[in-house]
């Protein structure tokens, strides 16, 4: 898998998790029996593990894996995520994109199914005594579910939420801080994955620990240590940047995010401290952003560091502070609720006149900020709360 995957899914709020190998195996995290399957085409039984026409994705970056395995006549798809009806459950569907009828194997029996399973043992292949046997006709798609809680045989209702629901819920709950709409798609993809494994808090928090419980909290996950979690953690930065010769190039972002969550959660004194310390850091040099995404944690400061600089002191926000990629040039695109300052927030779209961007703004809360165009034309600045402004051309730009 890519580095910006991950494979353990679950259901927002439940503690239960599997992982999902490369081949679409379930591993379930609790230690109980993994489940793997199997496909008894018009010519021999496909084992996934071992066969090379295995590909595997996951859609849009969120927890829904689909596996394909090539059989004579088309592919079997799996698709494996997890629904909380019925107290959280495991689902994994086939569909059969071929043009001949196969069989599906499944090593566990205490699963639902929406097809009755066939009495006949699985021959010509090792499974263990208790799988299950599934005709699945062409263009037929069926499914199997595994209960969290206390998993047994039955039925499965047809009620339950399908993978494209799923996916859309997802998608929604990572985008509840920051939405972007960018010509790179796996940029958009990857920012979800980030974000639903923090929701799914099976993030490795070795890398970008910081951001990683301010963007929690932006997604919605507060408590009541959270206000001090976040003071933790820009104390902590704080006293390192009084050390360094030179600022961090993520500092700005996660003191203006650090403000903006305690200024959304009323806790005024503490966004009057990150204040005053930006201002003791705020004529110190600062590291140049990374030209390549970063992984993980990282990845969000990153794209919203690149689409708007916000101030932690309030105040200003620079649009596109390193101007308009390059690979973007031509190519519309937008981003919705960027954090400006602890107190507003802002969105834009930017549409291409030629070779000239135009960028279309709107301010979230209070009026006075001040908005500036960053790299992308510094001649520019608008305290409006909304309006259109055509920006100079990129330089090289045709």
């Amino acid at each position: 898998m890519s580095g910006h995957s991950h494979n353990t899914i679950g259901v927002r709020g439940h503690r239960w998790r599997t992982q999902v190998t490369n081949s679409g195996m379930l591993i379930p995290c609790d230690g109980s029996t993994p489940m793997l399957w199997r496909v008894a085409a018009d010519d021999r039984w496909y084992v996934p593990e071992n066969e090379p026409t295995l590909r595997q994705k996951w859609l849009a970056g969120t927890p829904v894996a689909e596996t394909r395995l090539h059989v004579p006549g088309g592919d079997i798809v799996q698709r494996i995520f997890c629904v909380a009806d019925m107290g959280g459950m495991t689902v994994m569907e086939f569909v059969n994109e071929s043009t001949l009828p196969v069989v599906i194997a499944i090593s566990r029996d205490d699963v639902l199914t929406t097809h009755p399973p066939s009495d006949v043992v699985p021959q010509g292949i090792e499974m263990p005594s208790n799988s299950l046997v599934l005709p699945l006709g062409h263009q037929s798609t069926m499914r199997i579910g595994l209960l969290h809680n206390k998993p047994h045989a039955g039925l499965l209702p047809t009620a339950i939420a399908g993978y494209m629901q799923v996916l859309n819920g997802w998608a929604a709950a990572c985008e509840v801080t920051s939405r972007m709409v960018l010509p790179d798609q796996s940029l958009c993809s990857r920012l979800i994955a980030v974000r639903s494994r923090l929701l799914l808090d099976v993030a490795d928090l070795d890398v970008g620990a910081e951001h990683a419980v301010i963007e929690r909290i932006r997604l919605g996950d507060f408590s009541s240590d959270s206000i001090l979690d976040v003071v933790r953690v820009v104390d902590r930065r704080i006293k390192h940047e009084r050390k360094s010769s030179w600022l961090a190039w993520d500092t700005a972002h996660l003191l203006a995010t650090a403000a903006s969550v305690c200024a959304q959660h009323n806790e005024d004194a503490a966004v009057d401290d990150i204040a005053r310390a930006w201002l003791r850091l705020v004529d110190h040099p600062v590291e140049p952003i990374p030209d390549e995404a970063p992984e993980d944690h990282l990845l969000v400061a990153w794209l919203e560091s690149l689409l708007a600089q916000p101030s932690a002191s309030g105040g200003v926000v620079n649009l596109l502070p390193r101007g308009v990629p390059e690979p973007w040039w031509g190519q519309n695109f937008e981003c919705h609720r960027l954090v400006a300052d602890p107190r507003r927030q802002v969105s834009y779209a930017v549409r291409w006149h030629g070779a000239r961007p135009a960028v279309l703004w709107e301010v979230h809360g209070q009026p006075g900020l001040l908005l500036t165009g960053g790299h992308a034309d510094s001649s520019w600045s608008s305290t409006e709360a909304s309006g259109e402004a055509l920006f100079e051309a990129p330089i090289g730009a045709v």
